[in-house]
């Protein structure tokens, strides 16, 4: 699947379900908190690969179940506890992207073989299109995944369940999903990556009303948009990695390089790497080892 196709589709059907929401509605604000809820009930386990797992809960957050596949490492023991990195996939796709989408598990299993990675835990969640925030029409897309998703994980497998050994990450709407998370819960996650993040500019050509659907008014752009979460979050601590293909038909590079810009004035723990591909998976595979090394590397 190329996203780049995809996501034109996408965006535009997104366009056309939220043109008719009120102005009330659109000036939603995100609401997410760090607290912990009880964990979620009615959880089924679907076993796929020997070490990919298909898991459905129930969200309480969204008031609905929810689906996230989940890599658990070579040589997995309860006994142990293992760091984990949540990675969200792109616009009009689903959690099935990262691991048999991508194959990062095979990268994952060679890198720890090779003794590149420390073992970790790869949880990758449905979002659907929400871009992960809280949203009076879409849902509290955001509480569902600092609260539901963190929680269940951290009560049915065995989680290094600190800041230091969580860390979050995407690809395209994902990338966006992971920095707005990680920035306004900096207190969650030690390292976040965007990876071709939907770092949204100025042109908003073929997008429909998605300006205005995420981004309704000046106020809440700067409560969501990780470009400007950089000047006003302490995200001292956090280390974040960003890249992007220097042919991205959404010229995301853009709005990465910005951002990249932004984070060095704040002395924040930063790199940015633009290497030669579009917005397309073959671009995102070709540098899984290199995400996977700045998350897990020894």
């Amino acid at each position: 699947m190329k996203m780049g196709y995809m996501a034109i589709t996408c965006i535009l059907l997104l366009g056309s379900l939220v043109s008719g929401c009120s102005n009330k509605e659109q000036a939603e604000t995100t609401t997410a908190t760090a607290a912990v809820i009880n964990e979620p009930t009615n959880a089924s386990t679907e076993s796929t690969l020997p070490n990919v797992q298909k898991i459905t809960f129930y969200s309480e957050a969204l008031s609905k179940d929810m689906r996230f596949n989940i890599y658990l490492p070579i040589g997995y023991q309860s006994e142990n506890k293992y760091p984990v990195l949540y990675l969200i996939h792109g616009y009009g796709s689903n959690e099935t992207m990262w691991l048999s989408g991508l194959g990062l598990d095979k990268t994952a299993d060679k890198l720890q073989i090779e003794g590149k990675i420390k073992p970790l835990i790869i949880v990758t969640p449905q979002i659907d299109n929400s871009y992960g925030f809280n949203s009076t029409s879409a849902g509290n897309y955001s509480d569902y995944l600092v609260k539901d998703l963190i929680q269940y994980v951290d009560s049915h497998f065995s989680t290094d369940a600190i800041r230091g050994s969580r860390y979050i990450g995407g690809l395209s709407m994902g990338g966006w999903a992971a920095l707005y998370n990680a920035f306004t819960h900096p207190e969650l996650f030690s390292k976040v990556g965007g990876h071709s993040p939907g770092l949204w500019v100025d042109d908003w050509t073929n997008t429909g009303d998605l300006q205005y659907w995420l981004y309704p008014t000046d106020e809440i752009r700067a409560q969501r948009d990780p470009i400007l979460l950089a000047e006003t979050q302490d995200l001292q601590g956090l280390s974040v990695y960003l890249d992007c293909g220097d042919e991205d038909s959404y010229k995301f590079y853009l709005g990465t390089e910005a951002l990249y810009k932004k984070l060095q004035s704040q002395n924040v723990k930063s790199e940015y790497h633009r290497s030669p591909g579009g917005h397309e998976d073959n671009y995102w595979r070709t540098h899984e080892s290199e995400y996977l090394l700045f998350y897990a590397g020894k």
